[in-house]
């Protein structure tokens, strides 16, 4: 039992033991399991490539069994996930959840989503958004989201407005030149925008 188990004493999902650990637990297995996080659920040895083997014969298993499966991994420091693109292979969807070049921690749960692997999913169902978690006057919580294309229009606009080029436009939101270029087209086009 304990070869099953992480350094932190978690089923360790890299072994087929620690995989067994988990389903003694149901009493049926679930429509959905949510896996948080990736590096605690594999141990040490995540960098091994049969550990990973393993997890993903428990994946494909899991989906045999119409158990869907939402794993949670960390983003690196150049803001890719963490580890081997190859653990992508297998999954149908990937979102990317990104800090708003703008955001400030006052906001809260403010982020943009950006699909980077779908399968079957295309158009405008796979342009970014953003999301942002807002509570009403009940005090209930729930998102709010809008294409991040419209987000950012709205983020230009009042720095244009303000006499900011567009190098330091796209430099405050994140964006590249000619991105921010045919933001301020748009401004022009609305009239919200004068000049050159």
């Amino acid at each position: 039992m304990m070869g099953s188990l992480s350094p932190k004493g978690l089923p360790d999902f890299g072994k087929r033991a620690g995989q067994m650990v988990l389903e003694h637990c149901w009493a049926k297995p679930p429509e959905l399991l949510v896996l948080d996080n990736l590096a605690s659920m594999i141990g040490s040895a995540s960098g091994d490539p049969e550990c990973w083997h393993r997890m993903q014969r428990w994946l494909l298993d899991l989906r045999r069994r119409g158990v869907s499966v939402l794993m949670v991994h960390h983003a690196g420091k150049d803001g890719t996930q963490r580890g081997t693109s190859r653990r992508e292979d297998l999954l149908d969807l990937v979102l990317a959840l990104r800090r708003p070049a703008d955001y400030t921690p006052a906001e809260g749960a403010r982020f943009e989503v950006h699909v980077e692997k779908a399968r079957g999913l295309h158009g405008e169902a796979a342009d970014p958004f953003e999301a942002r978690l807002v509570t009403d006057g009940n005090g209930l919580a729930r998102f709010e989201w809008q294409p991040l294309a419209e987000t950012l229009f709205q983020r230009a606009v009042p720095l244009f407005q303000a006499g900011h080029s567009v190098r330091d436009t796209a430099a405050e939101l994140g964006l590249s030149k000619s991105a921010c270029h045919r933001l301020r087209v748009r401004a022009m086009e609305q009239g919200l925008v004068w000049g050159g």
